[in-house]
């Protein structure tokens, strides 16, 4: 079974790959433009280090970290989850009943149509970066970081799927992304740094800290036992409760010959 999804996906990616590489000049502005962004959002973070260090207790190579981390979590779900992107245009044209009538998860479907390899350059960037830089830190508890990241993977593929839900409930899905990418978006520095009512709201109602911020704070050392378990039940109770919203979304919804 894993096999079938494997190669499906496979050959989606593939196929977006190539689409993406047909025009090439407009492939190098948009990578070059997220490398640009990205190495701004940088620099301002080593400009006003100092600061954020006395606010967030956090030194400025630890803040470096978590903005590492962010990004590399967050290209995850924009590599392979951009077909969230399409699937409203699925249902308004019903172009979805179709899908339903796959021998294949409708879901599956909907989340990995497409494939953006464009992030791809700064995602291997910053994995060599964070390979080469792992000794200036304290010992890092591999297994405790591997299994709280699969964690965040878990978290932001549960609100991938919550959104499908909702853009079949309500054929509402950009807006509701672009609701989840400006929240996630204030994980680039530790949640440490907001209030407590927002880190609750943050941490249990939209987990993005679970899904950002406790990796990075693993990765450095700084999560306890007791921290990393209620993380990994948080993360898969929303990943359970995503699909439950998905199942209710499907007896909901409507062709669009009916």
């Amino acid at each position: 079974m894993l096999r079938k999804y494997f190669i499906v996906w496979l050959k989606s990616a593939s196929l977006s790959t190539q689409s993406n590489l047909t025009q090439r000049f407009g492939a190098i502005l948009f990578i070059t433009g997220k490398l640009i962004r990205f190495g701004f959002f940088l620099v301002l973070l080593i400009v006003i280090g100092d600061r954020v260090s006395s606010t967030t207790g956090y030194s400025l190579n630890q803040m470096i970290i978590f903005f590492l981390l962010f990004n590399l979590l967050d290209m995850f779900g924009q590599i392979f989850f951009r077909g969230i992107y399409w699937f409203r245009q699925q249902v308004v044209t019903g172009e979805f009943d179709f899908r339903l009538t796959k021998p294949m998860s409708a879901l599956f479907q909907a989340l990995t149509r497409q494939t953006d390899i464009l992030d791809l350059p700064l995602f291997i960037l910053i994995i060599i970066y964070l390979a080469k830089n792992a000794a200036a830190f304290a010992p890092i508890p591999w297994g405790l970081f591997v299994a709280l990241t699969l964690a965040g993977l878990v978290v932001i593929t549960a609100v991938h799927i919550a959104v499908a839900a909702l853009g079949v409930l309500t054929t509402e899905v950009d807006h509701t992304m672009m609701i989840y990418r400006d929240l996630s978006a204030m994980a680039r520095v530790p949640i440490d740094i907001y209030g407590s009512s927002i880190r609750t709201f943050l941490t249990f109602i939209i987990p993005i800290g679970i899904a950002y911020t406790i990796p990075a704070k693993a990765f450095l050392g700084l999560v306890s036992i007791q921290t990393a378990l209620i993380s990994i039940a948080i993360a898969i109770a929303s990943f359970f409760l995503s699909l439950i919203l998905w199942r209710f979304a499907l007896t909901k919804y409507s062709s669009a010959s009916s």
